[in-house]
């Protein structure tokens, strides 16, 4: 029983290391341990991971990045005169360089994790706005925010936090959830450790979670999004939407219609708006244990469960299946 006990303290103590050494302890206002400074007169690329902490991203208006390393003792960040800092960096490995317009900043830990040492380093880097980014952690979150170029972010210890970033994107957390706002560009979210939401966003969007359910808010592009972790939801302009979920019910609410759309769900119902979609020309091809929906100059066989056929003349493909709940298409004019 004794030893039982404390095995569930020494997870305790590491799960709390673990997230003490994420993002979600606040470095703004703090002192940096180590700061390298690389002018950057042009637009550049930024290569940054951390087995030692999580990694944050942001800009300013200087042609030059800032690498910030946060090095902690117990919970204290430690000055760059500490005395034992020099005892702590013994484990790790610290890359900070620049080759031409690409910056790396690397941190390694040499050692496995041992929750008794209390240590981590995580690293602030700010950047020009023109920054593409390839940023990974495994040792905390990622917060990335207002860079402009191709990006890859991941992250095994924490989750992922997007805002104001441009460009193609790429997100995946094994460790949390994704959360974007304000993304401008295609991207392809994806989450194993939570959900995957994201608000306000103009491009394509590829979103897929096994840790939660899928919310896609304002989106003005096209979707493809499923969950066996959760619920879809999907709101905005979207030409075409395919949206599937075998952990909950999948919900649209959709403008601009005029490609496709694909709803189907095992683990709940389907709840549909097309925006102004009984003007639309529609070929429909819905089944579940029950149909609601307005049709309007139809052709074809409806029945309670199931309805396949053409609404003003057909042209857009409608596929909806739902073996966990009813199915309900509403317009909203």
């Amino acid at each position: 029983m004794k030893t039982q006990l404390n095995v569930k303290m020494y997870m305790i103590i590491a799960m709390l290391f673990a997230l003490a050494s994420c993002n979600g302890v606040a470095q703004e206002n703090k002192t940096p341990t180590i700061t390298k400074t690389f002018d950057l007169n042009q637009p550049g690329t930024l290569n940054a991971s951390s087995s030692g902490g999580g990694v944050t991203v942001k800009t300013h208006n200087q042609n030059e990045v800032i690498v910030q390393a946060f090095v902690r003792k117990n919970g204290r960040i430690l000055s760059p005169s500490d005395a034992q800092l020099d005892d702590i960096l013994e484990d790790y490995e610290l890359e900070f360089e620049k080759n031409g317009s690409v910056i790396t900043a690397v941190v390694k830990r040499k050692t496995r994790f041992n929750f008794r040492s209390n240590t981590g380093i995580a690293l602030t880097i700010i950047t020009p706005r023109k920054m593409s980014c390839n940023v990974s952690s495994s040792g905390g979150g990622v917060d990335i925010s207002g860079v402009a170029g191709t990006h890859n972010f991941s992250s095994s210890g924490g989750g992922v936090r997007i805002e104001n970033v441009t460009g193609s994107t790429k997100a995946s957390s094994s460790g949390g959830g994704v959360t974007a706002t304000n993304q401008n560009g295609d991207c392809r979210l994806s989450s194993s450790g939570g959900g995957v939401k994201l608000t306000d966003a103009q491009g394509n969007v590829f979103a897929r979670s096994s840790g939660g359910g899928v919310r896609l808010n304002n989106i003005d592009g096209d979707v493809d999004a499923s969950s066996s972790g959760g619920g879809v939801s999907v709101s905005g302009k979207a030409g075409a939407v395919k949206a599937k979920s075998s952990g909950g019910s999948v919900r649209v609410d959709i403008d601009n219609l005029s490609k496709e759309l694909y709803l189907s769900s095992s683990g709940g119902g389907v709840d549909a708006i097309i925006q102004n979609g009984d003007k639309l020309g529609l070929d429909l091809d819905l089944s579940s244990d029950r149909v609601n929906i307005d049709l309007h100059n139809f052709s074809g066989k409806s029945e309670k469960n199931r309805v396949k056929g053409t609404m003003n003349g057909g042209g857009i493909p409608v596929y909806i299946r739902s073996s966990g709940g009813n199915i309900n298409v509403r317009y909203n004019n």
